[in-house]
């Protein structure tokens, strides 16, 4: 009886070595399959290996790494840089919101002003009329030679109309003297004046035309 009870002891204790050994050999092998290569030799030591964050643990008294668990997977967020921002630079204006002289003039209108005959040969005269909208208009005509030249006749210092003075036209307010032919100030004095602008003009049929 003695001897079957030993017998009985010796095989449960065997079964129990061979149950024990065959969980240690299947667990090794589960956790073996993907657990990281680098031995795990301190409990809670973490590493990272493909993608997974794998934290030591202990199983049957053996240090062994654990399932792990998958890293956040990073997405790119847009950079500021892609984002479309407004332009701060000056918006390109078309040169027609600017017209040159030449196509200024076409919006001129074109009005007959005075006879040829009331300009003389030689010297200057300021003729007074209206432009095309009914306003005053005072010219001051001179001829060189075979070309008519055409200046309006308000002083650019005071206003006022200017007058022919022998080879000049100067202004009877404060005396401001200007070339007849360029319209230039001539007194180096004067503060304030500017040449007196020059008129499109043209002589057809006896009379003289202003483009205004």
């Amino acid at each position: 009886m003695t001897k079957v009870n030993r017998f009985s002891k010796s095989r449960r204790a065997l079964i129990r070595f061979l149950a024990s050994s065959s969980l240690l050999l299947i667990t090794d092998r589960a956790w073996g399959a993907t657990r990281p290569p680098t031995p795990c030799t301190r409990l809670g030591q973490k590493i990272v290996f493909r993608g997974r964050k794998y934290t030591c643990i202990k199983v049957n008294k053996k240090l062994v790494w654990d399932k792990g668990v998958p890293l956040p997977v990073a997405t790119s967020k847009p950079s500021s840089s892609s984002s479309p921002i407004p332009s701060t630079s000056p918006t390109a204006v078309s040169s027609d919101s600017n017209p040159s002289p030449s196509s200024a003039s076409t919006t001129k209108a074109r009005i007959a002003f005075a006879k040829s005959s009331e300009v003389p040969s030689s010297g200057s005269v300021v003729i007074n009329g209206k432009d095309q909208l009914g306003r005053p208009l005072s010219v001051a005509f001179t001829r060189s030679g075979s070309v008519l030249i055409a200046l309006e006749a308000f002083c650019t210092h005071a206003g006022c109309i200017v007058r022919p003075n022998g080879k000049e036209l100067a202004c009877p307010c404060h005396y401001s003297i200007f070339d007849p032919e360029t319209g230039k100030p001539g007194n180096p004095a004067q503060q304030g004046a500017y040449p007196l602008p020059r008129i499109e003009s043209v002589e057809e049929g006896g009379v003289i035309y202003l483009w205004v």
